[in-house]
């Protein structure tokens, strides 16, 4: 328990180093257009990720009130500060083969921050954040080139430390 709790300390330490760093590009007048902010989650045995821009907030999942006759991966919908927001399952949408089971006593929500689209994705964890440079997205690759025009909404794999994220576009998800 004590190692897992460590473990988060020294990546937030790493997650406030990255930002500090980009902080500090910022007041010497660097360019940072380089640079890309991720919110990464875990699902099944993938990680994928949304640019921070798309995010609006991240919150415990509230009670969900089921659509009839909706596609199978919008769960419902549940009411968010006041707003009603439709609640969609990213492993539903892509037809993992894994899908996750979720505990909606302990998900989450990230709430999509959209002036037309009142959506949100449910997640099992707090998502983390990662700074990346846009040359680690590979935008190229073969598999994202021949997608169903339904999965577009992949926009890329990133490459961190050995490990690939799978880059989505939520609002374009949403949209097909």
């Amino acid at each position: 328990m004590q190692l897992e709790t460590g473990k988060k300390l020294k990546d937030s330490w790493v997650e406030r180093a990255e930002l500090s760093a980009i902080n500090d590009e910022i007041l010497e007048g660097n360019d940072i257009s380089e640079r890309e902010v991720l919110v990464v989650f875990p699902m099944g045995n993938e990680r994928y990720a949304i640019s921070i821009e798309k995010v609006k907030e991240v919150v415990k999942l509230p009670p969900i009130a089921p659509i009839p006759q909706s596609e199978d991966y919008i769960l419902g919908v549940g009411n968010i500060r006041g707003n009603v927001i439709a609640i969609t399952d990213l492993s539903k949408r892509i037809n993992a083969e894994v899908s996750d089971d979720y505990d909606l006593e302990s998900a989450y929500v990230v709430v999509i921050k959209d002036s037309v689209v009142h959506a949100g994705m449910i997640v099992k964890e707090v998502p983390d954040t990662i700074v990346v440079d846009k040359k680690q997205i590979n935008t190229s690759a073969a598999v994202i080139k021949n997608l169903a025009a339904e999965d577009q909404f992949i926009k890329g794999i990133v490459k961190v430390d050995g490990d690939m994220i799978i880059l989505i576009d939520i609002l374009e998800m949403i949209a097909n």
